[in-house]
């Protein structure tokens, strides 16, 4: 790549918090661990034939072929971890599988099916660090932030939510205090050719404790996750829980990249999405007061 991009960071960390709704667990099985595991993995490994199997056992209970601490410098084998969390932990891209079986009368598209060109375009930013926790985007919230910055939407742009809330990451704040997406905003960008539309916030939608406690004050179910269930009628993507907008040093000018991991027959893939910027975006921020906090050089 061109040294004079630079490369921003757009992502948030997959991380072990109790009030996470994405449910993360990290087992880590550590580097003092590794010669008793793999000792023993070695010795009673299913994969070999039942004679291969009986007299590795074998060897292994009496000492004569065991892989111990011993065998490895300083005592140490390999560092590893395991985890168990949902499609939906950290920074992650959602197909249109996730809002439901099927999309604009069709089989809805599953992670691995989304075509990855989707996924790298131009970048644009909208500003929108004045909405407050529990307040709806409104397509007059768009406007007037594309009106501000003198941008005109083009199909297959990257739209950036920036409300800001990542910055109540690792809180519980962050989960339940962030504003969300309305359908007629969503079916705004949609309409200018938009498939990729990311966010700053832990969910698309209003935080849930929102959603239902309006729900159950009024009866209307057209509160429950609305922006997700309207892709069951039109394809796009949301990629949720990214950050660190306010190190764009610009609303426009770069490109963004969210490849999700390839999770066969999933709704949703985790994504470490970055932004590329040239060089005269990055000068002219800097020249315009931006402070190094805002700009990160790869």
């Amino acid at each position: 790549m061109d040294r004079t991009t630079t490369i921003v960071d757009l992502s948030m960390p997959v991380a072990d918090l109790p009030f996470d709704p994405g449910v993360v667990k990290i087992e880590p099985w550590t580097h003092a661990d590794g010669p008793r595991r793999i000792g023993r993995k070695a010795a009673f490994s299913r994969h070999v034939p039942l004679a291969t199997r009986l007299g590795r056992a074998i060897g292994y209970l009496t000492g004569r072929r065991r892989i111990d601490e011993r065998s490895f410098p300083d005592g140490l084998f390999l560092g590893n971890e395991f985890l168990t969390l949902s499609v939906h932990a950290g920074t992650h891209v959602d197909a249109p599988f996730h809002y439901g079986p099927t999309c604009e009368g069709k089989a809805a598209k599953k992670i691995h099916e989304i075509p990855l060109d989707w996924c790298v375009g131009p970048g644009v930013l909208i500003g929108l660090t004045d909405k407050k926790p529990g307040e709806s985007i409104t397509v007059e919230d768009l406007t007037a932030e594309l009106d501000r910055i003198g941008h005109e939407l083009q199909p297959g742009e990257i739209v950036l939510l920036h409300t800001g809330s990542d910055h109540l990451w690792p809180t519980p704040a962050y989960f339940g205090g962030h504003p969300g997406m309305t359908v007629p905003a969503l079916d705004f960008l949609l309409d200018h050719g938009i498939r990729v539309i990311g966010t700053d916030t832990a969910g698309f939608d209003l935080p849930a404790p929102v959603m239902i406690e309006r729900y159950y004050r009024t009866g209307d179910r057209t509160h429950l996750w609305p922006c997700h269930l309207f892709g069951r009628t039109r394809e796009y993507l949301q990629i949720e829980r990214m950050g660190h907008f306010d190190r764009l040093p610009a609303p426009t000018g770069f490109t963004v990249c969210c490849l999700p991991i390839n999770v066969r027959g999933a709704g949703a893939g985790w994504a470490r999405p970055v932004a590329l910027v040239p060089a005269e975006i990055d000068t002219a921020a800097i020249d315009n007061g931006a402070t190094s906090s805002e700009v990160v050089r790869g």
